[in-house]
């Protein structure tokens, strides 16, 4: 496992750009507060969020409420969050555990 950020990964933490702030939004469990106020309209989650949020995740770069780790943790975020999620996403993050 890296435990450190690589170079675009670490550019959008310290600028918090829109990369970082949706990626932090899938830890935090806090996707529709962020898609309201900010007018994106963007409102599905994308294999780069999820993969991004996960290497935050890794080196403990954001706090989180849920859990992409574990089997029950990564099936409890995809029920909760199935309308926002393609059937890539869904598979990127059973991946580990099949």
């Amino acid at each position: 496992m890296n435990d450190k950020l690589q170079p675009n990964d670490l550019r959008s933490f310290i600028n918090k750009d829109m990369r970082f702030k949706r990626a932090e939004a899938v830890l935090k469990d806090e996707w529709e507060s962020l898609l309201l106020p900010e007018g994106w309209g963007v409102n599905m989650m994308t294999l780069s969020d999820i993969t991004f949020a996960r290497h935050l995740n890794q080196v403990k770069a954001v706090p989180t409420t849920i859990d992409l780790v574990t089997f029950a943790g990564v099936k409890k975020f995809i029920r909760n969050n199935s309308s926002r999620l393609s059937p890539d996403v869904v598979k990127l993050l059973e991946e580990p555990f099949l």
